[in-house]
């Protein structure tokens, strides 16, 4: 630098926040009660968990409910939040709390992070997904015509509340969806992690015997998260099957559940490790049995030109290359670059 240049230097605020586990719905609000305490607060949620599940919303908090659904985590959904809280006068020291799957957390905390140049947001999914996945790690964001999660930030919750109760709710698809994380945490960084998963593998899932594991899956998350926030580097490896899964999400118009397109795009990403003799065949062959005794249907209409297509425009993309996850073994993935 010349002598007349100047240099900001500015240091990275560190975020520190909790992950709370609750068993039920009043232990649950005696938490967030504590937490909001006098702050004006904005609760986001959509008609799903209002209606289908018995959680008393704070009365003394606005509350705004969005229509459900992969289709409405656009920019006008934002502009919704964005212009309830204008019109109800909230300011830097307000707050929102997300109550939902990942399509609300994703949405509340973008919307949290752009409104005022940002505000802190509480999450409190209500799908094994977000509580395994979404609601953990401070992404944020909505989709566009080109793909998923496309838009948005980083912006670090100042809670996670995990309550069990939320689970009895939901329908054997949603319990799937968040399983598909799992196992593709234990794929990713724990051995001892899938092998549990397998220990309890069904295709009835059983909430009783899933939640216990819910602390490991997210810990797995929590010390990738912490080693690298803004996905420079091994944050990479949590897209482990989503490169070639969001593909099939785009292509199939969103009707493919996001678990069973990560289970399909996990296998993708296994058998392209095969062929590249990265990844051994028997390791291969439990990779595909886990998801196939927990009822994964890992068939793709989709032809092998179209998947490729659909990649184009993944996050992951680097120049004329595109980074994929790929396992080597049961507990280690590697970063593969491929020319597209």
């Amino acid at each position: 630098m010349n002598t007349n240049d100047i240099l900001v230097d500015i240091p990275t605020k560190q975020k520190t926040y909790p992950i709370i586990f609750e068993d039920s719905f009043p232990d649950l609000n005696t938490q967030l009660n504590s937490q909001i305490n006098s702050r004006k607060t904005l609760i986001i949620t959509d008609e799903n968990v209002k209606n289908k599940t018995n959680f008393d919303f704070q009365k003394n908090s606005h509350l705004l409910i969005l229509p459900p659904g992969e289709q409405h985590k656009r920019w006008s959904t934002i502009n919704t939040i964005l212009n309830y809280a204008f019109k109800n006068n909230f300011d830097r020291y307000s707050q929102f709390v997300a109550v939902g799957g990942g399509v609300v957390g994703d949405m509340v905390g973008f919307a949290a992070s752009v409104f005022m140049r940002g505000i802190p947001f509480i999450q409190i999914p209500t799908t094994l997904l977000a509580m395994v996945d979404a609601s953990v790690g401070g992404k944020t964001g909505i989709d566009c015509a080109y793909g998923k999660n496309l838009i948005g930030t980083f912006h670090q919750p100042e809670f996670i509340f995990c309550c069990r109760e939320f689970l009895n709710s939901l329908p054997e698809m949603e319990i799937k969806n968040g399983i598909a994380e799992m196992i593709k945490h234990g794929i990713l960084g724990s051995e001892d992690h899938f092998q549990d998963l397998e220990n309890i593998a069904t295709s009835t899932p059983n909430i009783e015997s899933i939640f216990p594991l819910i602390r490991n899956s997210i810990l797995i998350k929590k010390k990738i998260v912490e080693a690298d926030e803004k996905e420079a580097n091994i944050r990479m490896y949590l897209n482990l099957g989503h490169t070639f899964g969001h593909a099939v999400e785009l292509l199939s118009n969103f009707e493919i559940p996001h678990g069973q397109a990560v289970a399909i795009g996990t296998m993708m990403a296994t058998d392209f490790a095969v062929n590249k003799g990265i990844c051994d065949l028997n390791q291969a062959k439990e990779i595909k049995s886990i998801f196939e005794h927990f009822g994964f249907d890992l068939s793709c209409n989709f032809s092998e030109k179209e998947i490729f297509n659909a990649m184009q425009h993944d996050k992951k993309r680097k120049d004329e290359t595109i980074q994929l996850i790929l396992p080597k073994r049961i507990g280690e993935v590697i970063i593969w670059e491929m020319e597209i």
